[in-house]
């Protein structure tokens, strides 16, 4: 196998293996929104807002336990963790409605 042949080979398995992470993301979303609209479906607003709040500081907890988890403490990993989580969450919404900054309702 000639350098070039390899380097294309490589591409179509980078590409494979992007795909198969695109695919995982979407389908770990799916779970987490449907679960989140399955727990804070309710007829009264009150609980309903109450159950989406709770669920909503839950992620958050969760979040911040994976981040201090995989840095142990150290602020280069856990920054390196979150810029990592903006790329991966961008190439999740590539039809652009994730914008930084913005409230998409």
């Amino acid at each position: 196998m000639n350098f070039n042949e390899y380097l294309v080979q490589n591409e179509e398995e980078n590409s494979d293996n992007i795909n198969a992470e695109e695919n995982a993301l979407r389908m770990f979303q799916t779970s987490v929104a449907s679960a989140l609209l399955t727990f804070s479906d309710c007829k009264l607003d009150t609980l309903a807002e109450r159950r989406l709040a709770s669920a909503l500081l839950f992620l958050s907890h969760i979040s911040s336990e994976i981040t201090r988890g995989f840095a142990n403490g150290d602020e280069e990993v856990a920054m390196g963790l979150l810029t990592d989580a903006i790329i991966e969450s961008r190439r999740a919404y590539k039809s652009g409605i994730f914008e930084t900054g913005k409230i998409i309702h």
